[in-house]
């Protein structure tokens, strides 16, 4: 688009330089002026294809984005992976601890007083679930069911790890609290 910007502004400078040098006969400017006006109906007919292209293509690409969208809307309001309501029970994920674990909030994960029993070292990555390896098998079922089922906490895990603490430390202040609700 550019390059045809360019090429009329040099017609247009050439233009004025053949003007300039014309003689103030009419037979010449009359032919200069048709041939401005024919040059500039080609040049705005030729802006007027590269705009159609250029909006056929915006268009198209509209289209992908869009449908791109829709995918991951559908995904993000898609339900959880179905788990029987025998291992809700069974991982102790009870209406009664999604109640309480909607009232977590970050400042009581970050004012939480836990005294570390074990050395930070490097952080132990996470299993396919994106729950941590070094969680127990009851941890780790646990914390998925409770992540998939209670966006709360995983809104929260989102906003504090790893910038505000690190995972290991969210999952052990998680378990202190959720003690007496849950009993493996």
């Amino acid at each position: 688009m550019e390059d045809l910007w360019k090429r009329a502004k040099t017609f247009a400078e050439e233009a004025a330089k053949k003007s300039q040098s014309l003689t103030p006969s009419s037979s010449r400017i009359a032919d200069l002026v048709s041939e401005t006006a024919k040059k500039s109906k080609e040049l705005a007919a030729e802006a007027s294809k590269k705009a159609d292209i250029l909006k056929t293509a915006a268009l198209r690409q509209a289209d992908q984005i869009k449908s791109f969208s829709d995918t991951i809307a559908s995904a993000a309001t898609a339900p959880p992976p179905a788990a029987a309501p025998l291992d809700f029970e069974k991982f102790g994920v009870t209406d009664d601890l999604r109640s309480f674990v909607k009232g977590l909030t970050s400042t009581t994960f970050q004012n939480f007083p836990l005294t570390s029993d074990e050395p930070e070292g490097s952080d132990v990555s996470t299993v396919g679930s994106n729950v941590r390896k070094d969680l127990n098998e009851f941890q780790e079922k646990h914390a998925t069911l409770v992540l998939t089922t209670v966006k709360e906490i995983s809104r929260l895990r989102y906003e504090l790890c790893p910038r505000a603490m690190k995972e290991r430390h969210f999952w052990k202040i998680y378990f202190t609290l959720v003690n007496t609700h849950v009993a493996p």
